[in-house]
C-alpha cells in the first residue's frame, strides 16, 4: 500500500518496525529532540516526580536544549529556571545552548540536528519548522518529553496528509512569507488540524532553504502537526555545511500516496500581504489596507530572522532612515556575526533601527519589544493573537514579510511600495 512522506518516516522510526498508515497509533523513537524553557518550567519537575535517576543515553546524546525565550535575567523566575536547566543538562550529559546563542528553530538546523528522513520531536509548536529538511518534525508536550527521557520512545498518531502544490514565478517584491500568509488566508487555521502538510512544485524548488523554513514554520498556523518539504540538492548542500556529519535518508512520497486534499496554487498571482489583527489567517493585500500608522516594527522570530531575511532588510534600509521604532533581532549568534561581517548591522544602526542579541524577544510577549495598550505593531513573526506580543485587546499586531516590514519602517505606515 502506497505511503506519504509522513507515513514512511514514522514507519522508519517505529519501535516495533510497523508499517504505519494514517489513523494508526505507534510508538516511535525520534532521531533528535529539541527543548527550550519548557524543560525547566515543567518537564524536570515531572521527571523527578517519577523517581527516575537518569535520562536514556540515546535520547540525551541526540537532544539539544536552547534557552531562547527568557532573555538575560528578565525576571527572577527566568533566572531560576535557566539555572535549573543548566544544572539538569550538565548532570545528564545533554547539550545546552545558553541564552543569547539564538532561537531554537534557527540554531537547531544550523548545527545539523535537522536532516532528511529524521523524526524530530520538540517542546515547541514551531518545531514543524524543521520539516523544511525533508524531515517529520512535530511539537510535543512537556509530559511527552518526560516519557522520552525515561523510556527512550513515545507514541504518535499517524496523521492524514494534505498536499500543497505551488507553481509559477513569484512577482517582484513578493516572498515566501507572502505565500504562506496568502495560503493561510485562503485555507484558514483549521484546514490541516492534526494533519501533516507536504509541499511540492516548481516554486518550492526555487526557494532557498531559508525561504522554505519560513513556510514550514507556519504549518502549525494551519493546524498541522508537520510541514514537509521535498528533498533536493539545496537540502543536501545545506546539511553538508553544518557541523554534524551528513546522515540524510531522503524520503519521497509514493506516486499513488493517499492525500486528504490536494491544493494547487499559482504563485504568479501573489502580491505583498499582511495578516491583520487578530489572527494569522486574517490576511489582506497591503494595497487594500489604507493608511495603518505604526508605533513599532519588530523584525525577528524563528520565522524571519535568518541571514537571507537580514539581507533583504539591509537592501531596503540602506541610505534611509526609519520613522518608527524599529527592532531587529538576529536568529542566532552566527547569523549576527555574519550580519556584522557583511556590514548589515552598520546599515541598520545608521538607519536608526535598534539591533539586539539573539532571542525570541517580542514574538511571544517575553521581552525586547512588547507592545502596550492601544499600540500598533508590524512583525515578521508567526502569530498575532490578542496578547501575543503583550498589550491587551486594544493592541494591534500585523504580520508581514521582512521586505514589507523594512519598507514600512521607512514610511511609518504599512506599505510595500518602492520595495527593491
Amino acid at each position: 500500500m502506497a505511503q506519504t512522506i509522513s507515513e514512511k518516516i514514522l514507519s522508519n522510526h517505529s519501535v516495533e518496525n510497523l508499517i504505519a498508515y494514517s489513523g494508526d497509533r505507534i510508538d516511535v523513537k525520534p532521531s533528535t529532540v529539541l527543548s527550550n524553557e519548557m524543560l525547566p518550567m515543567i518537564s524536570i519537575a515531572k521527571f523527578l516526580q517519577t523517581g527516575a535517576k537518569y535520562v536514556k543515553s540515546d535520547i540525551a546524546e541526540n537532544m539539544l536544549v536552547i534557552l531562547d525565550h527568557g532573555g538575560f535575567g528578565v525576571t527572577d523566575k527566568y533566572i531560576d529556571i535557566h539555572e535549573l536547566a543548566r544544572r539538569f543538562t550538565r548532570d545528564h550529559n545533554i547539550k545546552l545552548m545558553d541564552t543569547g546563542a539564538g532561537i531554537s528553530h534557527v540554531v537547531f538546523p544550523e548545527l545539523g540536528y535537522a536532516q532528511p528522513g529524521y523524526l524530530i520531536l520538540g517542546t515547541d509548536s514551531h518545531t514543524v519548522n524543521h520539516g523544511a529538511f525533508n524531515a517529520y518534525a512535530q511539537g510535543i508536550g512537556a509530559s511527552d518529553l518526560v516519557e522520552l527521557m525515561i523510556k527512550g520512545y513515545t507514541w504518535l498518531a499517524v496523521p492524514d496528509t494534505n498536499l500543497i502544490r505551488v507553481n509559477g514565478k513569484l512577482p517582484a517584491n513578493v516572498y515566501s512569507k507572502d505565500l504562506i500568509l496568502t495560503i493561510n488566508g485562503e485555507k484558514k487555521m483549521d484546514w490541516s488540524t492534526d494533519k501533516a502538510i507536504e509541499w511540492q512544485g516548481s516554486t518550492i524548488s526555487d526557494f532557498s532553504l531559508e525561504a522554505r523554513m519560513t513556510i514550514s514554520n507556519m504549518a502549525v498556523e494551519q493546524g498541522a502537526v508537520a510541514g514537509i518539504m521535498p528533498f533536493d540538492n539545496k537540502v543536501e548542500n545545506y546539511i553538508n555545511s553544518t557541523p554534524m556529519k551528513n546522515q540524510s535518508r531522503p524520503v519521497f512520497p509514493d506516486k499513488d500516496a493517499n492525500y486528504s486534499e490536494i491544493f494547487d496554487f499559482d504563485a504568479s498571482t501573489l502580491s505583498p500581504v499582511v495578516a491583520i489583527p487578530h489572527s494569522p489567517d486574517n490576511v489582506k493585500p497591503v494595497s487594500e489596507l489604507g493608511s495603518v500608522e505604526l508605533d513599532q516594527i519588530f523584525m525577528g522570530s524563528c520565522t524571519n530572522s535568518r541571514i537571507e531575511d537580514l539581507e533583504i532588510i539591509a537592501r531596503i534600509l540602506k541610505n534611509n532612515r526609519v520613522k518608527v521604532r524599529t527592532l531587529i533581532i538576529p536568529g542566532s549568534a552566527s547569523v549576527a556575526l555574519e550580519a556584522v561581517k557583511r556590514g548589515y548591522v552598520e546599515i541598520f544602526m545608521q538607519a536608526g533601527a535598534i539591533w539586539s542579541y539573539s532571542t525570541c524577544g517580542a514574538c511571544f510577549g517575553g521581552t525586547l519589544g512588547r507592545v502596550g495598550p492601544e499600540m500598533t505593531a508590524l512583525s515578521t513573526s508567526n502569530r498575532n493573537f490578542i496578547g501575543r506580543m503583550g498589550g491587551d485587546d486594544t493592541s494591534k499586531v500585523y504580520l508581514g514579510s521582512p521586505a514589507t516590514a523594512a519598507q514600512s519602517a521607512i514610511t511609518g505606515v504599512i506599505t510595500s511600495s518602492g520595495v527593491i
